[in-house]
């Protein structure tokens, strides 16, 4: 079993019981387990038989927080995602320093150079979505405003013309059920940008806990 294996099936019995943010930040601490085992010389086969199988881990993790295992992996379609999101996460590991390389100093610096061209790439559309979100954040609150303010006002012209009673009743319903969709449309982009904008900063951190293994290995060896 590789490392990459390991921190997989271990991410899958975690998702079972922990939320993405903690199961995120426990990987990452095995991830060190594995930077300062390679340091120390051991292989990741070696690293992995001192921690143990990835199940006892999980079950360990979720007994100290009182959450009990319950869901099992079922489908095929389901195993297919699975299947797919390794082979994904197997290509992104190709951005990883590889401390076992014997250049691997030359990666670092690959790396490194990778990670600042990719952030100048997607600064520019990274401002822009924020702008635009922000912006669609102030028109939706300008909007929930003219609901309140026109409120009164809508009540006044129904008392007024009674002609156009329906109408005003439809047209105000239709109104909140519009507003209560563009929120709802909103919140969850917001909640997507937030995710992506995690995952890109857990895969710089990963990047970083490397780099500085790298730097590490190399002082060690002088």
């Amino acid at each position: 079993m590789k490392k990459e294996d390991f921190l997989e099936i271990l991410r899958d019995y975690l998702k079972k019981g922990f939320s993405e943010d903690e199961v995120r930040d426990i990987l990452r601490d095995y991830e060190e387990y594995f930077i300062d085992g390679i340091i120390e010389g051991k292989s990741e086969m070696e690293i992995i038989e001192g921690l143990g199988s990835p199940k006892e881990i999980a079950n360990e993790l979720l007994a100290e927080s009182n959450i009990k295992n319950e869901n099992k992996i079922k489908g095929k379609a389901e195993r297919f995602f699975i299947g797919a999101k390794g082979r994904f996460k197997s290509e992104l590991n190709k951005f990883k320093v590889n401390l076992n390389d014997i250049n691997h100093v030359k990666s670092r610096k690959k790396i490194k150079l990778l990670q600042i061209l990719i952030t100048i790439i997607l600064a520019p559309f990274i401002l822009g979505i924020l702008v635009s979100t922000i912006g669609a954040g102030i028109v939706l609150i300008g909007s929930l405003i003219a609901l309140v303010v026109g409120t009164p006002f809508a009540i006044s012209l129904a008392n007024v013309m009674p002609e156009l009673k329906m109408i005003i009743i439809f047209g105000f319903i239709a109104y909140i059920g519009f507003e209560i969709l563009i929120w709802q449309l909103f919140i969850a982009v917001v909640s997507l940008e937030k995710k992506a904008f995690r995952r890109y900063k857990t895969w710089l951190e990963t990047n970083q806990l490397y780099i500085d293994a790298s730097k590490k290995k190399e002082k060690k060896k002088k």
